[in-house]
């Protein structure tokens, strides 16, 4: 496949205010995903899955890749070092290879909305997830499961599905904690390890907001069976 360059707003390292351009070299990924799958990733449904180095785990659905606004970059156009700033996370220089799913976020709004999410570095593997690989992980609380899926699922896992960075089901881990200290965990993990490379959850949103989500989070936990399950 022809790589392509794209300039970006490179989310990582920028700030309201205060924007940092970058071009990259890439794939598309709509020809890179025809190449892997045919049409069977276009299912509605499907999600496409990216999986880091460290085991970090990134979902998108299928149908957002439709629009022709992401590319798989695998090195800078101007050839500076393939690295990027993750303050969120107090890392710099982070080696963004051997792949770094980008989105075109100059003309594709959705993607300038959602900030960094979805923008996982160091892919080493992409698989598709279906409907049916949650099902042992969603129970009736559909919100709640929602949002595990979008916030704690890149990293933790529930009844086997999810990021590979953390072992054991998180409904497990996290039931020492009470409700109390595992809202601070999810809302301002810091302020209960300062080392942690745990993000705060989406810094975006007004306090409002983060309050439903993390107390949407909680339910779920707390609903849900607390017996480890996780694949081997």
């Amino acid at each position: 496949m022809p790589a392509q360059i794209v300039e970006v707003v490179e989310p990582h390292a920028s700030s309201p205010g205060h924007e940092r351009r970058i071009g990259y070299r890439g794939f598309a990924m709509v020809g890179l995903l025809n190449r892997l799958y045919g049409e069977r990733w276009k299912a509605p449904g499907t999600e496409i899955v990216f999986f880091a180095r460290d085991g970090y785990r990134s979902s998108t659905d299928s149908a957002r890749f439709l629009a022709g606004t992401a590319w798989l970059a695998f090195g800078r156009a101007d050839d500076k070092p393939f690295t990027v700033d993750n303050p969120s996370q107090h890392q710099r220089d982070i080696p963004l290879g051997p792949y770094y799913l980008i989105w075109d976020n100059l003309h594709d709004p959705v993607a300038r909305a959602e900030g960094a999410y979805g923008w996982p570095y160091q892919v080493v593997r992409i698989d598709l997830a279906m409907p049916a690989d949650y099902a042992a992980a969603q129970p009736r609380d559909a919100e709640g499961f929602g949002q595990v899926k979008k916030y704690c699922l890149t990293c933790h896992q529930v009844a086997g599905m999810g990021g590979e960075k953390w072992r054991g089901d998180l409904r497990q881990l996290s039931r020492p904690l009470s409700d109390g200290e595992l809202k601070t965990w999810i809302i301002e993990p810091q302020k209960m390890r300062p080392a942690t490379t745990m993000p705060p959850l989406d810094t975006r949103l007004p306090d409002v907001e983060r309050n439903r989500i993390a107390d949407a989070i909680i339910r779920y936990l707390r609903a849900a069976p607390a017996t480890d399950i996780t694949r081997p």
